[in-house]
């Protein structure tokens, strides 16, 4: 885009926060204001990967049709603590106004609610989600450059910050090049041997009947000798993922977690929710005939349609009891990523009116796809087994607006903390599971991640 008309949207938009605030008169209330110019030619990511605000947010749907990069926050709600989910979504909807439907607040959960971040994550919090103070919102509508603007009756407001912030922007949009970097170390957690003692010590306790499913996670760290560009590393890992969410959330300067996950939580427009069972994976082939065999495979293999059918009867079972008109597939399909595929059914329902997100996010996290079955005894054998805590690997995050909410499992997903950069991914475990064969799923998950890494 010209800077110069980037410029000018800025003085417009500018113009536009002071005529509504001078509007506001003595309001008894707190409440946003949202202000909106339109721009043409800008690239979101790209827009991102200029800005030099320590707090980043990205948001783009599966479908890439909305996109939001966003700089700052307006407003913030976290926590350290156990959430009391209900408490937490009253507290979401304060100050979304209907009269703004694209004002969301952007953020997550950790994995396990109930834990104290580990120091990795303290940033983040047990949960954290944000009103960006600066937005580039890119939908059907078009491309729009936004202010989010917090009033606070009687108390020090955050126009003179927010009006700064807009000075601030860069309006020259230019990516650098990415410059290869050399790996000092890499670490698995856990190695090979302690994964191997962890799949048999799980499998001991499935054949004595004490669960069926256990979902058991790896982190690989690098180490480089450089720090990495975390926004240019999504920009690089997006263009090698197809029919995923992309999400980025930077806390500050030295901790982004980022990911592009095929996997949706649930989706609610209104009183409608969508959501979907994915499990199993194969890798995708060569050659479309290859990929044609991996596929008849998958579809054919006992072990990968028993775990899908777990996650399939945890979710069906969930909104049979949240939800009237209730339609599933009735076929498994495939759902095709651009290095793995993997078993799907889709759900549609109508939600009862006792049902909001608080209920739908408290029943339906984590599905055995994340954690196992029955949850919370795979979840138990997860912390005895698992030798780090997942923070927000594998949790809800998404958004939440005044009559739409979604969320996603932050799965196939990476935290960048400066030169060092770990990995995260999972496999499900089920009687039959091979430990060689789920350790390389999980390299096969990973392994998009690592050539974004020029690895």
């Amino acid at each position: 885009m010209d800077p110069l008309a980037l410029s000018t949207a800025k003085i417009r938009l500018l113009e536009q926060l002071h005529t509504a605030v001078g509007n506001l008169g003595d309001v008894g209330t707190s409440s946003i204001i949202r202000c909106s110019v339109e721009v043409e030619n800008v690239t979101a990511m790209q827009w991102l990967a200029c800005q030099s605000d320590p707090v980043k947010t990205y948001w783009a749907n599966r479908n890439q049709e909305f996109k939001m990069a966003g700089i700052g926050i307006a407003h913030e709600i976290s926590g350290s603590g156990t959430p009391d989910l209900r408490a937490l979504f009253k507290d979401l909807r304060t100050l979304l106004n209907p009269d703004y439907p694209e004002l969301r607040y952007y953020g997550g959960f950790q994995f396990n609610q109930s834990r104290e971040p580990a120091d990795e994550w303290r940033t983040f919090g047990t949960y954290r989600f944000i009103i960006p103070l600066i937005e580039l919102h890119r939908s059907n509508a078009g491309t729009f450059l936004v202010c989010n603007y917090y009033h606070r009756n009687g108390q020090e407001n955050q126009q003179e910050e927010l009006e700064h912030k807009l000075d601030e922007l860069q309006v020259e949009l230019t990516l650098s090049d990415w410059v290869e970097r050399t790996i000092l170390h890499r670490q698995d957690v856990p190695d090979r041997n302690g994964w191997q003692d962890a799949l048999q010590s799980a499998l001991i306790d499935m054949n004595l009947g004490k669960f069926e499913k256990v979902v058991l996670a790896r982190k690989a760290t690098l180490t480089f000798n450089d720090p990495v560009d975390p926004v240019a590393y999504l920009l690089r890992l997006r263009r090698m993922s197809e029919e995923t969410f992309n999400f980025y959330f930077q806390t500050d300067d030295g901790h982004a977690f980022l990911g592009a996950t095929p996997e949706r939580l649930f989706k609610r427009q209104g009183r409608t929710i969508h959501t979907e069972a994915i499990a199993g994976t194969r890798p995708r082939g060569k050659t479309t005939k290859d990929d044609e065999r991996l596929t008849r495979v998958l579809l054919n293999s006992e072990k990968e349609l028993r775990e899908h059918a777990i996650v399939v009867d945890m979710i069906n079972n969930v909104l049979a009891k949240h939800c009237k008109n209730l339609v599933v597939d009735e076929e498994v399909q495939i759902t095709r990523l651009s290095h793995v595929q993997h078993l799907c059914k889709h759900f549609r329902g109508e939600l009862d009116d006792e049902t909001g997100d608080a209920e739908l996010l408290y029943d339906l996290h984590p599905t055995p796809a994340m954690g196992g079955y029955p949850t919370q005894i795979a979840l138990k054998a997860i912390d005895k087994l698992e030798a780090f805590n997942r923070g927000w690997y594998a949790a809800p995050i998404g958004f939440v607006g005044h009559d739409h909410t979604e969320f996603v499992v932050a799965i196939r997903s990476a935290l960048i903390e400066r030169e060092r950069v770990s990995l995260y991914s999972g496999a499900g475990i089920v009687i039959g599971s091979d430990p060689d064969e789920e350790w390389q799923e999980i390299e096969d998950k990973i392994s998009k991640f690592l050539k974004a890494l020029d690895l």
